[in-house]
């Protein structure tokens, strides 16, 4: 939310009106009271500070008796206003000025009723500005102010913004005192209490803003906006059932708004995570819903498609998850994440050769990623392909349990004489990577040919198993009376 100021010269327009003759056939509370006014603004020009003080607060005494008694002498109201303004009574002073106003207007004394107007004005742009200002040293001092404080700096300066923000709301308050119904200055009061993170008092005086200016487009932005904060301050409490209720109620108003439909995503999802077992499935599933739809109103977004088709796949609902895997890499062809979801949904879909190919591509684009060969091994595995999953496996066990040797050529040259391991080194040249691991009381070295896509894992120089990485060939048919493909 924006704010600003506006430029209105304060001083120029707070001007008596000459009495001319006609005090004598005024009320003499009425006569005196505009006295007041014009020698405390004449005391407060020059400095004198008490004598100023002194004769507003007469002047207020003397003008309220007036009103009282002669009610018709608008002029004088427009004095009373002018009074209470510089007393800090600004909802009084705005009464006064808005009656000073309408009475002079009806009477026809338009450079009156101008001059009353102007008064009222200037005492409305010199509050308002004062909040906008104190709104904006808040916000330098600590700009996120619903953040929690990390450390005694932070205290301080959150500090220091409750302080601007408190006083920018007393500011604008009374400007609002002076402008009943000002819409600038009503969206401007409800955004302090968004900054603070109350949700509900800014939608409070955002609704009395649009009921003073029906249809004012940035209080109806406005509005919208610190209800769906709101909405999604029950999410981050753990308010999920309000939360969910809320932007549901959201959604009527605005269905095709994106940003309701991912908080509401969103909230579906950590309801999810903080259920157990299979009750966690239908909030998952409504959570894939509400991202499908808002990726969707933003043109096929690629994270809320991620995001949907995790939800899917958490829910079991393995045909959406993989409709909306493969949209992902439509988008991103090379995010090995999607693939290695993909690859997964495809196996329990017993897609066994769609999964086969698709997770030996995310291998090779990232081989150093030793889970993608965990899932790969584990989808041959599914498929009753022992001879590969063996092979994927073994790659797996290396990366994940070996030690790395410091120079991969020297330690491949420590291999037996006339072994496999010697004649693998005759015949490809060093390995870009040797690692050492233990496995069941045996130990093992595992080349890797990074560039050729291929490992050799020794035990003593013989090999125990060559790993190709390079081609993902057909899944094994299971055998009659198991699993199919």
């Amino acid at each position: 939310m924006k704010v600003r100021g506006i430029a209105i010269g304060v001083g120029a327009v707070l001007a008596a009106l000459a009495l001319g003759g006609v005090a004598e056939a005024r009320n003499p509370h009425c006569a005196g009271g505009i006295q007041y006014v014009v020698q405390g603004m004449r005391d407060k020009d020059k400095g004198n500070t008490e004598d100023y003080q002194r004769e507003m607060m007469k002047a207020v005494a003397q003008l309220s008796q007036c009103a009282e008694e002669d009610p018709a002498d608008f002029e004088a109201l427009g004095y009373l206003g002018w009074a209470l303004a510089e007393t800090d009574s600004a909802c009084p002073a705005g009464q006064a000025f808005e009656k000073a106003v309408a009475g002079l207007e009806s009477k026809g004394d338009k450079k009156k009723a101008e001059w009353a107007r102007q008064n009222r004005e200037s005492y409305w742009a010199k509050n308002f500005n004062d909040g906008i200002a104190k709104i904006n040293a808040a916000q330098a001092a600590y700009p996120e102010f619903t953040r929690e404080p990390e450390n005694e700096a932070d205290r301080t300066l959150k500090g220091e913004a409750a302080t601007r923000y408190a006083d920018a709301l007393a500011s604008l308050t009374r400007a609002s005192c002076l402008r009943p119904g000002d819409a600038r200055t009503i969206r401007n009061l409800g955004s302090i209490y968004a900054f603070r993170g109350e949700y509900q008092q800014a939608e409070a005086v955002f609704r009395e803003g649009l009921k003073a200016a029906p249809g004012d487009s940035d209080l109806v932005i406005s509005l919208k906006m610190v209800r769906t904060n709101y909405a999604n301050k029950l999410t981050e409490e753990k308010k999920y059932d309000e939360a969910i209720g809320f932007f549901a109620d959201l959604i009527k108003g605005d269905a095709s708004n994106p940003d309701l439909h991912l908080g509401l995503a969103d909230t579906y999802f950590k309801r999810a995570t903080a259920k157990s077992g299979d009750e966690r499935k239908a909030d998952f599933k409504l959570a894939g819903d509400e991202y499908a739809k808002a990726s969707e109103l933003k043109g096929g977004e690629a994270d809320l498609l991620f995001n949907s088709a995790l939800a899917y796949q958490n829910a079991g609902d393995w045909a959406s998850a993989e409709s909306r895997w493969r949209a992902v890499l439509k988008l991103t062809p090379d995010d090995t994440g999607a693939m290695s979801a993909l690859g997964s949904c495809c196996a329990e879909l017993k897609k066994y050769d769609e999964g086969i190919k698709i997770l030996h591509q995310a291998v090779n684009l990232k081989p150093q990623e030793k889970n993608l060969f965990r899932q790969l091994g584990g989808v041959y595995a599914k498929a009753n392909n022992n001879a590969k999953s063996y092979e994927m496996m073994v790659i797996y066990l290396a990366l994940e349990k070996g030690q790395a040797a410091a120079n991969a050529a020297d330690a491949a040259k420590k291999a037996p004489a006339g072994s496999a391991a010697a004649k693998t080194l005759a015949d490809l040249g060093a390995p870009g990577e040797v690692r050492d691991w233990e496995a069941d009381g045996e130990r093992y070295q595992t080349w890797i040919y990074w560039t050729r896509k291929l490992a050799f894992t020794f035990k003593a120089g013989v090999l125990v198993v060559k790993s190709d990485w390079g081609n993902a060939g057909p899944a094994m048919p299971a055998p009659a009376g198991g699993k199919g493909k």
